[in-house]
């Protein structure tokens, strides 16, 4: 199956049910999905272990529909004995138990999740590392599809090797989680996120661009502070003192505010007809409530010891389509100050994005909106049962087509 045909919403098929079907009342459809949280764990089962009371407040209190989560950090299940690159094959939608430990981690994980009345939908790394989730609430519409690679020809049951991508089809819209690599500080690293801006590039031509027959939202933790004014307190020294050996110029500055990247994401804004939710609601930068990913207190000494400490970037992000721009109600970053109130454990906070209910809005409701408040901000800063399946090669996505093929890992 191609990344088109999964972007792509068939005729329903009209072929006749069995009575017994056609008699039984039809189940209640479940709420639509409308509040989505992007949030990096810095590893789910730390967070899990060391701040649960902090997770437990937060679901509470604000209940998002879905919750992607970024650098989850436990491997995935793999034959018994397997280790760190011998090149065994890993089921990697589910958590690893290969030891005492790792199960008893993943039935940690599963009860948080169950607790909480959430399914999970995984896409793990091998080992403790990347790896990213997707919680939905039970309560809520389940996935229709899943993907777990960019490639547009991969094969449908492939992940990303460091399961950094999920994608999900909703009622309303389909939904990329990613977990974007750091540029880093090597040429190799460099080449390696410009190949993976180029995979997502790829990815949102095939689904048909801006013009794509159904609207994408994009979240998760994408690496990228996209203008000026997204770190703090002082861009110049983001630019200026951290980077700087890079081959070339536009290469230089702190991973993930270098002119190069924040160029290649707005190629990608672009290509995919999106705009910044968070952006829509706060037009005018000030990172010091923006940003979602702070430095660390000095280890050894005062807490300005800490070269990041007290600084700050935005990093994570929930992208919609133009045409849900318009339905964007509330977008908050739930974390703040030096001392990273509300991050969970995290060097991240989440952050929560709010859609109207109801049909998505018409084009030009909120893009208009959302670009005036981009340029505002440039001028003010100087710059289930019923669960999803992978869809087998071939297979065409029906308006609303459910499949029951067991559950969600959990």
């Amino acid at each position: 199956m191609s990344i088109a045909s999964f972007f792509k919403r068939a005729e329903s098929s009209g072929s006749k049910r069995p009575r017994e079907e056609d008699d039984a009342a039809p189940a209640a459809p479940k709420p639509h999905v409308r509040t989505l949280a992007a949030w990096n764990a810095n590893s789910l089962i730390q967070r899990i272990q060391c701040n649960r009371p902090d997770l437990d407040r937060f679901l509470r209190e604000h209940s998002p529909d879905v919750v992607f989560i970024s650098e989850v950090r436990s491997p995935a299940l793999g034959p018994a004995g397997c280790k760190k690159g011998d090149g065994q094959r890993r089921q990697q939608d589910k958590l690893s138990r290969a030891s005492h430990s790792l199960a008893s981690e993943a039935d940690a994980i599963a009860r948080f999740v169950r607790e909480h009345g959430y399914r999970a939908y995984w896409s793990l790394a091998e080992y403790k590392y990347a790896g990213t989730g997707l919680l939905v609430k039970a309560a809520c519409e389940q996935p229709h599809a899943l993907r777990h690679s960019l490639d547009p020809d991969a094969a449908a049951a492939t992940h990303q090797t460091e399961g950094r991508v999920i994608l999900a089809s909703f009622e309303r819209f389909d939904l990329l989680g990613t977990y974007t690599p750091n540029n880093g500080g090597s040429e190799d690293a460099h080449a390696r996120r410009r190949r993976w801006d180029e995979a997502c590039a790829a990815l949102l031509q095939r689904r048909g661009g801006a013009a794509a027959a159904r609207p994408l939202v994009w979240l998760g933790d994408l690496n990228v502070a996209a203008e000026w004014g997204d770190v703090g307190p002082d861009p110049g020294w983001f630019r200026d003192k951290n980077g700087q050996g890079a081959a070339h110029a536009d290469d230089r500055g702190q991973p993930g505010f270098t002119p190069n990247e924040q160029a290649r994401f707005r190629s990608l804004l672009a290509a995919g007809g999106l705009v910044d939710a968070y952006r829509t609601l706060h037009p005018v930068a000030n990172w010091a409530t923006d940003v979602t990913w702070r430095g660390c207190a000095g280890k050894d000494g005062p807490p300005a010891a800490g070269r990041y400490y007290a600084k700050g970037m935005r990093i994570d992000y929930v992208l919609v389509d133009r045409r849900l721009a318009g339905s964007v109600v509330r977008a908050e970053v739930l974390g703040g100050g030096a001392e990273r109130r509300g991050f969970l454990g995290s060097d991240h906070c989440p952050l929560l994005v709010e859609l109207a209910a109801g049909e998505e809005a018409k084009e030009g409701d909120g893009s208009r909106a959302a670009e005036a408040g981009h340029a505002r901000a440039a001028s003010a800063t100087g710059s289930a049962p019923h669960d999803a399946r992978p869809l087998a090669d071939g297979d065409g996505l029906g308006a609303g087509a459910r499949w029951p093929v067991g559950s969600s890992s959990s």
